[in-house]
């Protein structure tokens, strides 16, 4: 199976939500990369992330500078802050976290097990701890 972006948006919280599954081939960054401008076009600056890699598994070579790319243009579009869904895939994790430190500052990310933990984060955090 080739990897897939799912989306949705919240456009009262201005919340993106992004469920990346599966193992991400060069194939798979087309489509994928249009998913998330489109789901971009939907969110106004200042938008808050919520990213799902509970069945992300680490790409190949040939998609890797496509998922920087992805967090470039998530962050380009204005996002604030982010949480990440881990599940029990800490590869994908590490892969994901390594490919984005130079685009997301860590203050501004946080972790979660689950979507309903993510948006309780993000509905309570203190915007003095975020720059």
């Amino acid at each position: 199976m080739g990897g897939s972006l799912e989306y949705r948006v919240d456009k009262q919280k201005n919340r993106l939500y992004l469920k990346l599954s599966g193992f991400f081939r060069k194939g798979d960054v087309p489509e994928t990369m249009e998913k998330l401008t489109t789901a971009l076009a939907q969110v106004e600056p200042g938008f808050d992330v919520v990213t799902d890699l509970s069945e992300f598994v680490p790409g190949s070579p040939g998609s890797t500078a496509a998922l920087t790319k992805g967090g470039e243009l998530v962050a380009g579009r204005g996002r604030r802050r982010g949480v990440r869904i881990t599940g029990g895939l800490m590869t994908g994790l590490m892969q994901f976290q390594r490919l984005l430190s130079g685009v997301f500052k860590d203050e501004d990310t946080r972790y979660a097990k689950s979507v309903a933990e993510a948006d309780a984060v993000l509905d309570n955090w203190d915007d003095g701890e975020s720059s």
